[in-house]
């Protein structure tokens, strides 16, 4: 089990490396779709280049995460994580729509034609570096817990899952009859680069739901860490003169804070502090979670307007 400082080590050589293989596919995609005048190739090019741009985002947001809390920022800086997330699926979400945009003129415009084999080569090669990459950083995401690589992962799978639809679009094309063939072979390519931009959507609009909940510090109703929390508090209240309590519980980037105010009675017995101290470890040990990744602060009141 790496701790924490080898973990984001890790994080930033696989985010570096991700940049690596962006540039390779990004610079690769935009000189061979030019040469064979393809939308769908140019698309690709022109989404690895978005992936360069989050790519670089992700490393950064990696290397600021990793530093400790200071006077401006006391919480330390576990925000800027679903933040750099927003903001990378917010442009993929937007290069989707201009896609789907394009292709759909390029149809009503009559289609264009380009070279078959050159296609299926490109998506041969694209698909194997983005197939790689993407499995190398699902292991590392996992590995590690980082939600920073397994978003970049999921760029590359959907890279991937682009080369093999441009792949297989093109490469059915000597198995078409006539017409059929002279059809497909005009329109495949605004199809596809329509298509692609369907397939992709879900992906980012998911990514961009999840983090802005977590932007806005929103609380999620089936939160596991709040179910565990108020199971162990249900037990507590039925143990000791407990009149109610109340709990905010957030998640923003890979840090959880939880914030528990409990309303004790007149019959409360844990009065001194090392009591009160187990309490707080008992809630604590119930909770399952790391000691780093978890800002908790429990607070007994007689007051219940303090709570």
């Amino acid at each position: 089990m790496l701790n924490q400082q080898a973990a984001s080590r890790l994080e930033q050589r696989t985010l570096t490396l991700s940049i690596y293989g962006v540039v390779l596919v990004a610079v690769g995609s935009l000189a061979y779709g030019l040469y064979l005048e393809s939308d769908v190739v140019i698309l690709n090019g022109i989404f690895s280049l978005l992936s360069l741009i989050g790519a670089g985002l992700n490393l950064m947001a990696a290397k600021v995460v990793a530093q400790p809390e200071n006077r401006r920022f006391p919480y330390g800086y576990s925000h800027v994580e679903p933040l750099v997330l927003s903001v990378n699926s917010f442009l993929v979400l937007l290069i989707c729509l201009y896609a789907l945009i394009n292709g759909i003129e390029r149809i009503r415009a009559g289609g264009n034609a380009v070279s078959a084999e050159g296609v299926v080569v490109f998506g041969l090669l694209s698909g194997t570096v983005s197939l790689a990459l993407w499995y190398h950083e699902r292991k590392v995401a996992r590995r590690i817990n980082s939600a920073l690589v397994e978003a970049d992962a999921r760029e590359w799978l959907i890279d991937f899952g682009f080369s093999m639809v441009t792949l297989l679009g093109f490469a059915v094309l000597p198995l078409l009859a006539e017409p059929a063939r002279g059809v497909w072979a005009l329109y495949a390519d605004p199809v596809l680069v329509a298509a692609m931009a369907l397939l992709a959507m879900p992906m980012p609009v998911a990514i961009l739901r999840r983090s802005l909940r977590e932007v806005l510090l929103m609380s999620a109703v089936d939160d596991e860490v709040t179910l565990r929390l108020e199971k162990v508090m249900d037990a507590i209240s039925t143990e000791y003169d407990i009149t109610r309590y109340v709990h905010h519980v957030v998640k923003t980037g890979r840090i959880r804070f939880i914030e528990l105010d409990i309303v004790v009675g007149p019959n409360f017995t844990l009065q001194t502090i090392p009591e009160q101290d187990q309490l707080r470890e008992r809630i604590w040990n119930a909770l399952g979670l790391k000691m780093e990744e978890t800002w908790l602060s429990i607070c007994l009141t007689g007051e219940a307007h303090w709570a």
